[in-house]
């Protein structure tokens, strides 16, 4: 039975999340090289999984023997691995120019390998590589919201993957999203930590505040409180 939310297995995260993502939603992980994107999503697909559900993994990053060699050796991922849908694909902007709706499913539908009616969950790591692939911004948007378009159709609940860039903006793909968890290193008096900000969800009451995780041998594990500014410049003043 497919509960209420889509849980990352994490109980910390999960709670602040109201739940977990928001079913039938677009939803977004960002965040800068090796701060453990692809870990928090490997979460997300073994917790659907494990529930009895057909999850789809998109990796454009990774090929079969990585994905083995890096995911299945953490202990959430064990049991659950090969119950994963793993497709290991480049995008090759030949088969998608000139963009049509008609282009992005076709080729969607060919990827997934099975009815979108059937799939509860799908993971795009990373989107990046489609965003340099097209190499427009217009173009780009165009195929993400013709994607968002298709589950919302099949009532898929999708896990985008971005690169955060060093400079500059972010792409679009925020702006399709009904969620964004946002990573990043934080300096701190020790040195730097690695923390993570709910920058909206849809629906739900979330933190403010930066939120402490580690990655261990067990995965991402949230650890207790919360990062917050020494100075500020504004202060509350009563009429």
């Amino acid at each position: 039975m497919v509960e209420n939310h889509a849980k990352f297995g994490i109980q910390k995260l999960d709670d602040y999340l109201g739940g977990g993502l928001n079913r039938h939603s677009e939803n977004l992980i960002i965040g800068r090289s090796g701060i453990g994107k692809t870990i928090l999503a490997a979460h997300w697909a073994a917790e659907g999984a494990r529930n009895g559900e057909t999850v789809v993994y998109l990796s454009t990053t990774m090929n079969k023997n990585v994905a083995k060699n890096y995911l299945k050796r953490f202990p959430f991922m064990e049991d659950v691995y090969e119950k994963i849908h793993w497709r290991f694909i480049r995008v090759d902007p030949k088969f998608l120019l000139p963009l049509t709706r008609e282009k992005i499913v076709e080729g969607l539908k060919f990827t997934f390998g099975m009815d979108g009616e059937d799939i509860d969950r799908v993971v795009f790591d990373s989107c990046t590589d489609l965003e340099k692939t097209l190499a427009d911004p217009v173009l780009y948007r165009r195929a993400i919201t013709y994607m968002a378009d298709l589950s919302y159709e099949y009532g898929i609940t999708s896990l985008w993957v971005e690169e955060a860039p060093m400079k500059g903006e972010w792409s679009d793909t925020k702006n399709i999203t009904e969620s964004v968890i946002f990573l990043d290193l934080l300096r701190v008096s020790e040195g730097y930590t690695r923390a993570l900000r709910i920058l909206k969800k849809y629906g739900s009451k979330i933190p403010l505040e930066w939120i402490p995780y580690d990655i261990t041998e067990n995965g991402i594990e949230i650890k207790d409180g919360f990062l917050v500014r020494r100075e500020y410049e504004y202060e509350f003043k009563c009429d």
